[in-house]
């Protein structure tokens, strides 16, 4: 099953979600063939992915003006729902760019979440690729979203979450009201976004036909 969602905007894409095998992985990125195209996707652990294995990347693209009248298209893919969420939060805190906030994501998610709603400072500036002034930096931007999202204990936060990512990949709302209301059913409150994610696309491939609908 495929999965590419994609929206042009002039000359920009902003891919969602990737489906493909694995073909090739270097230091920080690795080669993906979706249908036949290869894309390089930079990744904060190329290391988490193995050759030939078929995997959802949750992407990012970006042109960079490389000079005048030059542009490259940078793709960054991460493994999870939560990592990607985590990158693009970073993005918004002023001063880091991908690049910076890719790295940042080499350290461990939990961890680096218990610390800003810790706001411990010393421990996080302790983390990968974050000095002092970054972990305050991560720390005023980020706490109260990540803050309100543990302090949410019936999972609405999270199913909100992915009702707008489902929307995002192209799924109508009677599709994605059909595949929350079974994962509801089994529901695991320890399951992350990105899980659940994965399991309402699932549903919805599973979905029986409805021969009412045929007929219309």
């Amino acid at each position: 099953i495929f999965i590419n969602n994609y929206f042009m905007w002039y000359s920009w894409i902003f891919y969602i979600l990737f489906y493909g095998k694995i073909i090739s992985i270097n230091k920080k990125s690795i080669t993906i063939d979706v249908n036949n195209i290869g894309y390089v996707i930079n990744t904060p652990l190329p290391e988490v992915f193995l050759k030939d294995e078929k995997t959802h990347l949750y992407v990012f693209s970006q042109l960079v003006q490389t000079s005048k009248n030059s542009y490259i298209e940078e793709i960054y893919g991460f493994k999870t729902y939560s990592e990607k969420e985590l990158f693009l939060l970073l993005m918004k805190c002023q001063g880091i760019g991908p690049k910076t906030a890719l790295s940042i994501c080499s350290n461990d998610l939990n961890v680096l979440k218990e610390l800003i709603i810790k706001k411990d400072i010393d421990s996080l500036s302790k983390c990968k690729f974050i000095n002092s002034k970054t972990a305050k930096n991560i720390i005023d931007n980020l706490y109260e979203y990540y803050q309100n999202k543990m302090g949410n204990e019936n999972g609405s936060f999270k199913i909100s979450e992915v009702f707008s990512a489902l929307k995002a990949l192209g799924y109508n709302d009677n599709e994605i009201n059909y595949a929350i209301a079974n994962i509801e059913k089994n529901n695991n409150p320890r399951d992350d976004v990105s899980t659940l994610i994965a399991n309402a696309i699932k549903e919805i491939v599973n979905k029986p036909i409805d021969t009412n609908e045929l007929n219309k």
